[in-house]
């Protein structure tokens, strides 16, 4: 009988272990997702990554909802409390966030870089 809760046991906190693992990594790669989906929008209707994050908390929270809640469903788990919801959330944004800065900065630099290349081949030219 020991044998079996400790078997339990194992199972449970490996199924603890998958949930918060997936709780703390997801909304990472979903918040990277979506910068790069905001990017990719951004660019492909000829506007400049530029200026603020143009995502908002309640997106984040609607998109990490509905992503680990789909998840943790599929995997038998329980749903988020409250709680992992907020922080969750708060991952997810922070990582577009970042990511949209960081894009719009090496965006910036490239452009520049390419501006002074080509200013440079026109003093070529006029000299």
């Amino acid at each position: 009988m020991k044998q079996a809760n400790a078997q339990t046991g194992g199972k449970a906190l490996s199924d603890l272990e998958r949930r918060n693992r997936l709780i703390q990594d997801r909304p990472l790669a979903l918040g990277a997702s979506w910068a790069l989906d905001a990017c990719h929008d951004a660019v492909s209707s000829g506007r400049r990554l530029e200026g603020g994050w143009p995502g908002t908390v309640p997106e984040a929270r609607m998109r990490v909802l509905s992503e680990l809640t789909r998840e943790l469903a599929e995997q038998g788990l329980p749903p988020l409390s409250h709680t992992e919801l907020v922080t969750a959330t708060a991952g997810a944004y922070e990582r577009a966030k970042r990511d949209w800065q960081l894009a719009a900065k090496s965006r910036h630099a490239a452009v520049s870089a390419a501006s002074a290349t080509a200013e440079r081949r026109g003093e070529r030219k006029n000299s």
